[in-house]
């Protein structure tokens, strides 16, 4: 058995329940998500009920069954200690295996992309803008970028300085893509429309929150290209985006300290400025 605590907005879910799903796969073991943690974190909710996963809910047992089962099992708990891939997660013996921790690379789930992507398509009905706006996006060519605001702008390690990069982005889009369509998501639209602009048609996607965000997600995986920001949530707008030509522009630097192993996060075929 493979059990996951799930922790964060829904970025990190995502990293979190591949990770696990893939490690599953793997050992043919059951998966069990976590999501005791919801209880007390009160900054997200759990956030993959809109998608096709198979949710097996652990359920923690009392302390009298806990004590049996240690005589027959051996369990092990994995705490990732920082952000770089761990190649001896997949080694890991145990009965049942608890992992906690972000798991924020596709190396840890790449061997079974077919399923993942699977797991990952949205199984409720879009609003009638969405689906609206999934059209037009399939029309042009169409690329999504993504600000980031909200719980960054007072959090010392997230907020990084992004003027330039995404001046350097569009540039790198321009180059490569005729007649771009820019469709911008942010959790702070509003703020967004006044501070950002293009040279070309843009489109600000204004009528999700965070309890539709999953939609948002959804639109930024149907356009051609994507330009990220250092979000997993804007990470998986990416990932998730099948067009096999597909340009998508990341931030160097994810976090503003040197010292925390980020070499793992961007895929190799991204562009990383």
């Amino acid at each position: 058995m493979i059990v996951v605590q799930l922790v964060g907005g829904l970025g990190n879910q995502l990293f979190q329940y591949a990770a696990a799903k893939s490690l599953a796969k793997s050992k043919k073991q059951k998966l069990y998500i976590d999501i005791s943690q919801f209880e007390s974190y009160k900054l997200h909710n759990y956030a993959l009920n809109n998608f096709n996963i198979v949710s097996n809910i652990y359920k923690k047992p009392n302390k009298y069954v806990r004590r049996i089962q240690r005589l027959y099992k051996k369990s092990i708990l994995y705490k990732e200690t920082d952000f770089g891939y761990n190649s001896n997660l997949s080694a890991l013996k145990g009965d049942p295996v608890f992992l906690e921790g972000y798991f924020q690379s596709e190396k840890y789930f790449l061997k079974h992309e077919k399923e993942i992507r699977k797991d990952f398509e949205i199984k409720v009905t879009l609003k009638k803008i969405t689906k609206d706006t999934i059209a037009k996006i399939e029309s042009v060519n169409s690329v999504s970028i993504h600000f980031r605001r909200g719980d960054y702008l007072n959090n010392p390690l997230h907020n990084t300085s992004k003027d330039e990069y995404y001046k350097r982005a569009l540039e790198i889009i321009e180059s490569k893509v005729e007649n771009p369509v820019f469709f911008v998501f942010s959790d702070d639209i509003d703020w967004v429309k006044l501070n950002f602009s293009t040279k070309r048609e843009t489109i600000f996607v204004d009528f999700n929150d965070a309890s539709t965000n999953f939609e948002d997600l959804k639109l930024m995986a149907t356009c051609k290209h994507n330009i990220i920001v250092n979000s997993s949530f804007s990470w998986w707008g990416a990932w998730l985006n099948k067009n096999p030509d597909k340009i998508v522009v990341a931030p160097e630097i994810w976090f503003n300290d040197n010292s925390i192993n980020t070499e793992d996060i961007i895929p190799t075929n991204w562009f990383k400025i």
